[in-house]
């Protein structure tokens, strides 16, 4: 994912236009504001999609069936999961 920095008054200038642009999830906003952390600004789905792995990676249990399946090899490639799906 491409992550595009600007500063808090060039975000302001152009609001909606980063919204559009982080809305299609290719992209990050990061917006920086003098004398405080730097905010990220991206799509629902994305940010969906990296609260899940975080969950799954922070149980002990999920994280040890993932390392066993990574070493066994017991897993499907995305596109190998997409052809078998038909999409």
């Amino acid at each position: 994912m491409d992550v595009k920095i600007y500063s808090a008054s060039e975000a302001r200038q152009n609001l909606y236009g980063l919204i559009r642009s982080a809305s299609t999830g290719l992209r990050a906003i990061e917006i920086n504001l003098r004398g405080s952390e730097p905010v990220v600004m991206i799509n629902k789905a994305e940010m969906e999609s990296w609260l899940e792995t975080l969950d799954l990676l922070s149980g002990k249990e999920e994280l040890e069936t993932v390392r066993k399946s990574m070493v066994d090899r017991n897993y499907i490639s995305h596109g190998d999961l997409r052809k078998k799906l038909g999409v």
